[in-house]
């Protein structure tokens, strides 16, 4: 999974745990040299919309702390534009909420896989064409002053042991279930394409998740 993080675009922030902003802006260069397209996360928004749900809304980008829902995500001319709500009477989020009222929260990070993209090698970037959204977290840092946005991508995992407990977390499988993968399909990649292989991956074992 790849994360980019952006300075939060906070629109409101409500009395009953709500607030509305931009996890994601098109047209700009971040430090990556990455730019994203309006349209980039059509389809994937798509395809959550016909299970009944939105990616998930998280504290840091951590799985096991999930702090509330999002109950509005859509692409305007701007960005992701998206609302969520707070879930009353879990810690993380009652601290979450009253940072972001106090203006200590500036950012919001996005969770993803690059579906498409194209390079453009005259202006030195790349565009996120299409992007599997998987999650839109809440962080503290997100801006880098000079630039606006920073783009952090993640590196895949460097031990089997850190694979397995990806598939728990980010894919739901049960520890069996994510030993019996680990074991075949970690050690069949070759360092070298450790970054390609890993993606082409994950995304095949969230295919084959969303089935069962």
């Amino acid at each position: 999974m790849e994360i980019k993080s952006f300075a939060l675009e906070l629109k409101e922030v409500g009395d009953a745990g709500t607030f509305t902003g931009y996890g994601a802006v098109f047209g700009n260069v971040d430090q990556g040299r990455d730019l994203i397209v309006r349209g980039a996360f059509a389809e994937s928004l798509s395809a959550w919309r016909s299970k009944g749900k939105l990616p998930k809304l998280l504290w840091q980008h951590d799985a096991r702390r999930p702090i509330g829902v999002w109950t509005e995500m859509r692409e305007d001319d701007y960005g992701l534009f998206v609302k969520g709500r707070f879930t009353a009477g879990v810690k993380q989020a009652d601290e979450a909420y009253a940072l972001l009222k106090d203006g200590a929260l500036d950012g919001l990070s996005i969770g993803y896989a690059t579906l498409e993209d194209e390079i453009d090698r005259a202006a030195g970037i790349r565009k996120l064409v299409k992007l599997d959204l998987m999650e839109v977290s809440l962080v503290t840092f997100a801006m880098n002053p000079a630039a606006g946005v920073t783009g952090v991508k993640a590196g895949p995992p460097r031990t089997i042991r850190e694979f397995e407990a990806g598939l728990r977390e980010k894919f739901g499988f049960s520890h069996a279930q994510a030993k019996s993968i680990a074991s075949s399909g970690f050690k069949s990649l070759e360092p070298r394409d450790e970054d390609g292989a890993m993606n082409d991956l994950l995304r095949t074992i969230k295919g084959i998740r969303a089935g069962l």
